[in-house]
């Protein structure tokens, strides 16, 4: 029991990533951008799995976007230049100022809020990103990027109710998106509903049947419920897939390593 009940302890620290293409194996990246659907998932042994990676491509598209189609404003385009160039060297409190400068000229500019979210949340500040995330909602209330960062800001924070106020949305939003589903799957396993989790997570496999994270994490709200049969086979189909903690739990839970 104190096997199993360490490794639940890290059993849900699994948030969420931004929407994927198909083919969604363990340790894969793909670039991300404002009209697909991207994920990219940490590889590191400290690193929580299933979570988002900022790339600077992300936030050079969104400037891209405002300067040629959002704004004629050589001033606003020449800022949303010099805060992504900020992001891109990690300077992520300069980029921020930038940011805060294009919405005191452009209070409608949502891209500029969403992306200042995003330098606040690679700074720890959550409660700022929060605000700038609402902001960006305000402005674009159907835009996914926002509400699911949000939703990840929540999920940081241990507020599990507006994480999966914000991940539902998302599934709304993307209904064929199979990381829109793991990341309410991660979140509803989180506040113990391991049924919604599985069901969660049966339909983030259904669209991507190679989605290592969303086997193994199945297999964990299966140990839950004490389906470890069920369990065993997820965390096989995972390990098949590259999931380097999926080995571990075979080798502790699965009898004979099945």
């Amino acid at each position: 029991m104190k096997r199993i009940l360490l490794l639940l302890s890290i059993a849900f620290l699994i948030s969420c990533s931004n929407q994927p293409e198909s083919g969604t194996k363990a340790g894969q990246e793909n670039p991300e951008s404002e009209t697909t659907s991207d994920k990219n998932i940490i590889s590191e042994p400290d690193a929580e799995p299933g979570t988002v990676v900022l790339e600077p491509e992300q936030v050079e598209l969104d400037a891209k976007e405002a300067s040629f189609t959002q704004t004629r404003d050589p001033e606003i385009a020449q800022l949303f230049r010099q805060a992504t160039g900020a992001y891109d060297q990690g300077d992520y409190q300069s980029g921020i100022a930038y940011f805060n400068q294009i919405v005191t000229k452009e209070p409608d500019n949502g891209n500029a809020y969403y992306n200042m979210g995003v330098g606040y949340f690679e700074l720890e500040k959550f409660a700022d990103a929060i605000q700038a995330f609402n902001q960006a909602i305000m402005i674009n209330p159907m835009d996914p990027r926002a509400i699911n960062f949000r939703g990840r800001v929540y999920y940081l924070m241990g507020d599990y109710k507006n994480c999966l106020y914000d991940y539902a949305r998302v599934a709304k939003l993307k209904p064929d998106d199979p990381v829109a589903y793991y990341n309410l799957g991660t979140a509803k396993g989180r506040t113990h509903d391991y049924v919604g989790a599985i069901e969660d997570f049966d339909k983030a496999i259904s669209y991507d049947p190679e989605y290592a994270e969303a086997y193994y994490n199945r297999g964990l709200a299966n140990l839950h419920r004490g389906m470890l049969h069920d369990a065993c086979y997820d965390w096989n189909k995972a390990h098949g897939l590259g999931h380097y903690e999926a080995e571990k739990a075979i080798k502790d839970y699965c009898e004979g390593g099945e």
